[in-house]
């Protein structure tokens, strides 16, 4: 694990390290496991293309624009990115989204466990970010509909991750901040303190092809409607992909 990060910048008159409260861990998942995570993913994205999923669950663009391509799969709660229709951004107190799917939980099971994230923030959602080359992600602070810690799992290939209280846009997919961050395949990057309430972050188009997976506990204030407790989270105990990958290539046409 690192957690060593600084990056000094003056704000309101004061010197702050933008990026304390930021950790990268290496090795939570094995190349086997995160090939397994990739393949479900990829199936999830068919399903998403032909209707199988949630209304606000998988969102596809429908003509690709460099920086505006990626395809997003949220399972838990439906975060709105931008005012729609009268409806401001936040999450969608009546959106239906899927459940997690239990090679998700599996996941989670494995941050929890390995210590990456403390048993007093165990995700109940998650997002998925399915990236073609020359898409990115624009500079943002997550909302605080989601409380701190969480997390980012990055597969495929390696991209940075930049911060800076404030970032700017040089053109589409194109940033310059005050400090970028290598994300190696596998890592996952925990974003709490400074790093995650003031510093933006994002990604910058990125070369090849990458998948994120985010996982985010949603405060109690902002859960939508029908939210449920998933009662597989009551008893976090370590486990491993071996039952949930038999079960899911037994029963691949369901794989939630």
């Amino acid at each position: 694990m690192k957690k060593d990060y600084v990056c000094l910048e003056r704000i309101n008159r004061r010197i702050v390290n933008i990026l304390d409260g930021l950790q990268l861990h290496i090795g939570v998942f094995n190349s086997m496991e995160q090939k397994e995570i990739v393949q479900f993913i990829y199936d999830l994205q068919n399903r998403g293309r032909n209707n199988e999923l949630g209304e606000h669950t998988y969102s596809e663009s429908k003509k690709w624009m460099r920086g505006k391509g990626r395809v997003t799969i949220q399972f838990g709660c439906c975060y709105n990115y931008a005012e729609k229709n009268g409806i401001p951004p936040g999450i969608l107190r009546n959106g239906i989204v899927d459940p997690i799917p239990n090679l998700f939980k599996i996941m989670i099971n494995r941050l929890i466990t390995s210590h990456v994230l403390p048993i007093s923030c165990v995700p109940d959602s998650c997002i998925i970010n399915i990236y073609e080359p020359g898409d990115c992600i624009p500079p943002h602070i997550d909302s605080h509909d989601f409380i701190r810690p969480f997390c980012t799992v990055s597969f495929l290939s390696k991209c940075n991750i930049i911060f800076g209280h404030k970032i700017k846009i040089v053109g589409p997919g194109e940033f310059i901040g005050s400090a970028s961050i290598p994300l190696p395949v596998g890592s996952v990057l925990v974003l709490n303190g400074n790093g995650a309430n003031l510093a933006k972050h994002c990604i910058p188009a990125v070369s090849y092809k990458r998948i994120s997976v985010t996982f985010r506990k949603i405060d109690k204030a902002k859960q939508p409607h029908n939210f449920k407790f998933d009662s597989d989270f009551q008893n976090i105990k370590y486990s491993d992909f071996s039952d949930v990958s038999e079960s899911y290539h037994t029963k691949k046409g369901v794989p939630l």
